[in-house]
């Protein structure tokens, strides 16, 4: 569960209406330290907050000119999007649960938790003690969903790398870059994983260190990862 903390003066803010707050504190909400912004897409914030697209575009647009946000616009190889900086009201204050040491089922080694469709960067790269010892390492990959998916459009049988990639992103996300990739009648696997990464950003999705970290040390500048 993820916990938000809002100042005073946001929270008695007469200034902006409530869904002007609600979207607002979304985007704080998704803010990347990292990166320092927020990017979900137009249609992730209506769909995510169950209000119009129209509104949200207005609603961006008043917290702009309010000097809430400030917007850049950004072109990836699936579409044009926003990316959201200088958030007037964000607390980067990080509560940590200290009592809570026990590792989670389903947590990797780097404490990420993957999300639907995935497996942990060691279920994927290293030997799994659970896994039946007639299975390999190789066939776990080969015969993982996202890969078979990717097999159906592109060449990936012929990176064991890119294979590897692919079973660690979100199968959702994997499916409409797959769409994408059928528009752009893109042809291999490394343009197919760009565009996974792509909707990573347009949804306001953080890349899992597992992910970046595996990415960084394979790619070697072939990939842009500095939204």
């Amino acid at each position: 569960m993820q916990f938000l903390k809002l100042s005073h003066e946001l929270i008695t803010d007469k200034n902006i209406t409530s869904n002007e707050f609600r979207i607002y504190t979304y985007l704080l909400s998704l803010y990347n330290a990292d990166k320092q912004c927020s990017y979900p897409s137009i249609e992730v914030i209506s769909e995510r907050l169950n209000i119009s697209i129209s509104t949200v575009k207005r609603s961006i647009k008043k917290l702009s000119e309010l000097g809430y946000i400030a917007i850049e616009k950004r072109k990836g190889l699936a579409g044009n999007f926003n990316i959201y900086k200088k958030l007037k009201h964000l607390i980067t204050t990080k509560v940590i649960n200290k009592k809570d040491k026990t590792p989670k089922v389903g947590i990797d080694n780097n404490g990420e938790k993957p999300l639907n469709g995935q497996i942990s960067v060691e279920e994927a790269l290293e030997n799994v003690e659970e896994e039946p010892k007639v299975q390999s390492k190789q066939d776990s990959i080969d015969n993982h969903n996202n890969v078979r998916m990717a097999r159906a459009v592109t060449n990936i049988d012929n990176s064991n790398f890119a294979k590897k990639i692919l079973t660690l992103v979100d199968e959702e996300l994997l499916r409409e870059a797959i769409r994408n990739f059928k528009k752009k009648r893109g042809k291999n696997a490394t343009f197919l994983i760009q565009l996974v990464i792509d909707e990573y950003f347009k949804n306001g999705i953080e890349l899992s260190k597992c992910l970046v970290n595996l990415l960084n040390k394979g790619l070697k500048g072939s990939f842009v990862l500095s939204y």
